[in-house]
């Protein structure tokens, strides 16, 4: 099960989750539709006039982003990503050859990547750090696209959000994370008890027939404060999250609810600020500025 495999099988549709068209009409909640939205919003912010991307996809976001005036470039793993990202590109009135095929866990790959684009005002990785083995080494190979003073945005799958969805991955942050300096003896206790209050049965693991499901490769989640850790150790200051892909209710519930109901209870919830996203959302976005100026 790899990586690659997964998004070999998604890059034909992939670019569905950006599409607003969409939005009421696709089975999987367009949670890449309202990331993109909130990703313009803080670029524009900063007044970014040009980014660099670390798993582009297939370049929906780039070039969207592209469109509106800013120097793009970026990489992504996947030989059909790529392919599709190109074509993306081009048709958006882009370079096609802003974008590279390499894997960003291969150091040489990334340093020759460095050398040939140097450095922008932004630098940004959505859905890619769950899929890396090391998060230091992930967020330093960030910070060489980077100049001083410039804009970090950094997608993560939120860990906090288990605490939220009362099943097997509240039993796994429980044990893992909270408890994970306790003597297995009272965990195992623990343990006990969280098989009688949690729907520990679900969720289900996700496959799909083009390419590795999601769930059967490596998609970790991610401590926002410890992830903050990782991004502070590296000279970012100013750290700040932005929340996205709300939930109304914890997720078993929600086929108790018609589809177009309960869809517009997530979109309503899209955008507030507040501390409740920290729980609320299964993703977030560490938004940090680099020392210097």
């Amino acid at each position: 099960m790899t990586v690659e495999s997964h998004y070999d099988g998604s890059a034909a549709s992939y670019h569905q989750q950006y599409d607003p068209e969409l939005l009421w009409e696709l089975d999987e909640y367009p949670a890449n539709l309202f990331r993109l939205q909130l990703v313009q919003r803080l670029l524009a912010a900063s007044g970014a006039t040009s980014v660099y991307e670390l798993g582009v996809g297939d370049a929906s976001p780039l070039a969207t982003i592209g469109r509106s005036g800013l120097t793009v470039a970026g990489n992504d793993v996947s030989a059909q990503m790529v392919k599709h990202a190109q074509a993306n590109m081009a048709a958006a009135g882009l370079s096609p050859q802003s974008i590279t095929h390499l894997d960003v866990q291969d150091p040489l790959a990334l340093s020759r990547e460095q050398k040939l684009r140097g450095t922008f005002d932004a630098v940004m990785a959505l859905g890619v750090i769950p899929h890396v083995a090391d998060d230091d080494a992930f967020v330093a190979g960030m910070d060489g696209f980077l100049r001083p003073g410039g804009q970090l945005i950094l997608q993560f799958r939120n860990s906090m959000f288990s605490m939220f969805t009362f099943n097997r991955l509240t039993k796994e942050f429980v044990l893992d994370d909270l408890l994970a300096d306790v003597p297995d003896h009272i965990k195992d206790v623990v343990a006990a008890d969280l098989d009688q209050r949690l729907a520990v049965d679900k969720p289900p693991v996700r496959t799909r027939p083009t390419g590795d499901g999601y769930d059967q490769i490596l998609s970790r989640f991610h401590n926002p404060f410890e992830l903050a850790d990782v991004v502070r150790g590296h000279g970012y200051s100013d750290i700040r999250f932005h929340w996205y892909n709300y939930h109304p209710a914890y997720p078993m519930l929600a086929d108790r609810f018609e589809k177009q109901e309960f869809r517009k209870a997530q979109v309503a919830l899209e955008g507030d600020t507040s501390w409740r996203g920290m729980f609320m959302c299964s993703a977030g976005i560490i938004e940090a500025t680099k020392a210097g100026s």
